[in-house]
């Protein structure tokens, strides 16, 4: 994705958005999902309306204290789901250099990558 695309997902602090989109999904409401996250609803309410902007389209339909996904909802929270795995195959990735002592975490670091020095 270009750079110009993605920005509008880079700005505003977008992973504690999805956390909150993706509690509002699975619970189906701001104040469970507040509960959830240990954060207070006006917080998740927040992080909700920041990335409809960041979007363009509106998540949810409100039904009394019920959040009805829309289906552009549906198409992020899927999009979220393959971040949150990205996110976790990176954290099995870095467990073992986490793990190493010292030494091993400098050699690993100080091995060339395998795109080349950069100058």
């Amino acid at each position: 994705m270009e750079t110009k695309r993605l920005r509008r997902y880079l700005r505003h602090g977008m992973l504690p958005q999805l956390a909150a989109f993706d509690a509002v999904m699975r619970l189906g409401s701001v104040t469970l999902a507040s509960e959830a996250l240990n954060m207070a609803q006006p917080t998740v309410s927040g992080h909700l309306r920041k990335l409809s902007d960041a979007v363009g389209v509106p998540l949810f339909r409100c039904d009394g204290r019920r959040m009805h996904p829309t289906a552009p909802a549906r198409a992020l929270h899927q999009g979220t789901m393959e971040v949150f795995a990205a996110f976790d195959d990176l954290e099995s990735a870095l467990a073992p250099l986490r793990d190493g002592t010292p030494r091993e975490r400098l050699r690993s670091a100080a091995e060339p990558s395998e795109f080349g020095a950069l100058s």
